[in-house]
């Protein structure tokens, strides 16, 4: 795909943007709740950006996906905890200081496990059809460049300007939405001579990711003896992620539609899925007085 200048620059500007919003969703303060919550902190860090990238490993190799599709669904299961997943935590009464401090640290975490599991799935699964390699290094820079940096700029901004972070915060949130739909609206179009074979090999292969990270988050919760409302915030962080990342790296980096198929998909799926949880939260959960 030639790559136009909208793209190399507006995609990434965009990714900037979307994630400053979550900096104006942060405090120092936030960080020290890592200290007062370890276990499910330290559990939802490791479901999130640890054992779901495994089960897309797994998942395109039970599957047997095609090459593009398998890579773009590791890199989608590595992919930050997403922007809204706080959102969808309060809503659906998960620890909120939890869910922020799990989108924090995961942010920071991601930003080195991310091209790790890229080019170990596409060493595993590429059979020389892939022969783009993310290097390390340069993809670790573009991620620190449109996540970490953007990040502190949102909290600095909090925290110098409250009343404009109130504010930004909602347009952000409203503009990422947007951009996702924008993304997969250009990737459809990339790939339109062959969607209808692309969807049918990635879509029930995102169906099962999805899933996945449901069953992971709550499994493993129970199994921890988390309550309910931290379940929940462990839960919405491994399953809403910040798809629009997988997209900039299979687009500007690797030049590839087909792998940021699995990513856009993720995208929209993971509202329904992020909704299912709301509402079972709401049925489930008591509010707090």
């Amino acid at each position: 795909m030639e790559q136009s200048a909208l793209i190399e620059i507006g995609l990434p500007a965009a990714v900037f943007i979307i994630m400053a919003g979550i900096g104006l969703t942060l405090a120092p303060s936030d960080f020290q709740r890592v200290v007062m919550r370890p276990k499910a902190l330290i559990w939802g860090i490791v479901a999130a950006l640890l054992l779901l990238p495994l089960a897309g490993m797994s998942i395109a190799m039970f599957m047997d996906l095609p090459s593009e599709i398998a890579v773009g669904l590791v890199i989608v299961a590595a992919c930050p905890i997403g922007t809204t997943s706080s959102l969808f935590s309060y809503l659906g009464r998960g620890d909120l200081a939890l869910s922020i401090a799990l989108s924090a640290l995961g942010c920071l975490v991601a930003i080195a496990t991310l091209p790790l599991f890229a080019n170990f799935a596409i060493e595993r699964f590429s059979d020389g059809d892939i022969r783009v390699y993310l290097p390390v290094l340069r993809t670790i820079g573009m991620m620190l460049a449109v996540i970490l940096l953007p990040v502190i700029l949102g909290m600095w901004i909090r925290h110098k300007i409250p009343a404009f972070a109130t504010r930004a915060e909602k347009m952000v949130g409203a503009f990422g939405l947007v951009v996702l739909v924008v993304l997969i609206v250009g990737i459809g179009i990339s790939v339109y001579g062959r969607w209808a074979e692309i969807l049918v090999s990635a879509g029930p292969a995102v169906v099962v990711l999805v899933f996945c990270g449901v069953a992971i988050g709550f499994l493993g919760s129970r199994l921890l003896r988390l309550s309910p409302a931290e379940a929940m915030a462990v839960t919405t962080s491994i399953s809403i992620r910040n798809a629009a990342v997988g997209m900039l790296l299979a687009i500007t980096m690797m030049n590839s539609p087909e792998i940021a198929v699995p990513p856009a998909l993720f995208g929209l799926l993971m509202y329904v899925v992020g909704f299912g949880l709301v509402a079972y939260g709401r049925m489930t959960i008591k509010p707090t007085a």
